[in-house]
């Protein structure tokens, strides 16, 4: 769910006092005590990493489009409020005031969004989170392994700490082990929908949103989906491709078509060029704090799967949709309270149909929906 504050600044604020607190605290209180002077200007040169990564995020414009009056290929949204057309994988976020290309999310700890400008600092942010706070959690653990181990050592002689370092010991490591934790959960989650999908948040959340509407009982999507060629392709609609689509359909009804045989996410490339899409082609660019990606940021390559070729087959065509395919359309909710089953592949499937379709409300299974991630959702249709 979406994190809002009040006074904006406080999503700043916060992150700022965590990092100093825990960083300057477990250095000047517990480090010196132990680690060599080198060890201990690593640990400050790591954590400058963290402050710098975090700077370039919030200042970075997450990248604006172009203002472009016509879309000759009619498939670009135009955007009301930025009276210009939106490219492809744009939004318009409602708390910045502008479309944002590429667009992931809108982050309250930034007070920024995140696309495809600014999505490697980020990404490096998240990174130089990981090392620091990993790294620090590794020498105070060495640290309360020391002074149990040598517990039964301390006299008005020998002290082998101090009052004031055993209650920062107890307070920053859990505190700096929670912070590894559910950054790290973040940072995960980034690389598994950006680098191995392709995908921006909000790719994936549309992309849980069509398989959830398509298994749907008395589902229309492939319905829409074949309209929207007809709409985008009006010469493919003939006689040869209507009879096609009451196929597909007549599929649809007698559950022998599956969902990736229609819908397939179209910017997903492989590995490494989805890092060169997000984060750029070279790998100094990757670590470097002021790297990018090399385009513009308006147009992306499509995988094989999803380019048009005119004359192919009708199921072929509605791969080669624009995303999302079904054009982002509002779907009114049925009211229907029930739960579908289904036989897939031998197994049975369990679905609960007991949520909107409304594309502005439908949630994802983390409880998302279209406006936690920062969208306009009421322009963005």
């Amino acid at each position: 769910m979406a994190i809002s504050f009040k006074r904006p600044w406080m999503g700043v604020a916060i992150p700022c006092f965590i990092i100093a607190f825990i960083g300057y605290n477990a250095h000047y209180f517990i480090l010196v005590n132990f680690l060599s002077l080198g060890k201990q200007i690593f640990f400050q040169c790591i954590l400058s990493m963290i402050w710098l990564s975090y700077y370039l995020a919030i200042m970075t414009n997450p990248g604006r489009p172009p203002k472009v009056t016509k879309d000759p290929a009619n498939t670009q949204k135009f955007c009301k409020k930025c009276e210009t057309y939106k490219p492809e994988r744009s939004h318009h976020c409602k708390t910045c005031n502008q479309c944002v290309l590429m667009m992931d999310h809108h982050c309250p700890w930034t007070m920024n969004c995140v696309g495809y400008s600014n999505y490697p600092q980020f990404l490096r942010f998240l990174f130089w989170v990981i090392i620091t706070t990993g790294y620090l959690l590794i020498q105070l653990c060495i640290r309360i392994k020391y002074i149990w181990d040598h517990r039964y050592l301390r006299s008005a002689s020998y002290n082998i700490t101090t009052k004031t370092e055993l209650i920062f010991l107890t307070i920053l490591t859990p505190f700096d082990a929670f912070i590894l934790l559910t950054i790290f959960v973040l940072f995960i989650r980034c690389i598994r929908n950006q680098i191995f999908n392709g995908m921006t948040q909000i790719e994936n959340w549309e992309q849980e949103r069509l398989e959830s509407l398509y298994y749907r009982r008395n589902s229309t999507l492939l319905q829409t989906l074949i309209n929207q060629v007809w709409t985008i392709y009006p010469t493919e609609k003939t006689s040869v491709h209507e009879t096609e689509a009451e196929e597909l359909l007549e599929k649809k009804r007698q559950h022998r078509l599956r969902f990736m045989t229609i819908v397939n996410f179209p910017y997903d490339n492989g590995f490494m060029a989805n890092m060169t899409t997000s984060l750029g082609s070279s790998p100094f660019n990757w670590i470097w704090p002021w790297g990018g990606p090399e385009g513009d940021g308006t147009s992306f390559e499509h995988s094989e799967v999803n380019m048009y070729e005119k004359g192919s087959s009708l199921q072929d065509i509605i791969l080669s949709l624009p995303w999302p395919p079904d054009g982002g359309r509002q779907q009114a909710s049925s009211g229907e309270q029930n739960v579908e089953v289904n036989q897939e592949d031998g197994e049975f499937v369990i679905r609960n149909n007991n949520v909107s379709i409304d594309r502005r409300s439908w949630q994802n299974d983390w409880g998302e929906e279209l406006k936690d991630f920062g969208v306009d959702a009421e322009i963005d249709s």
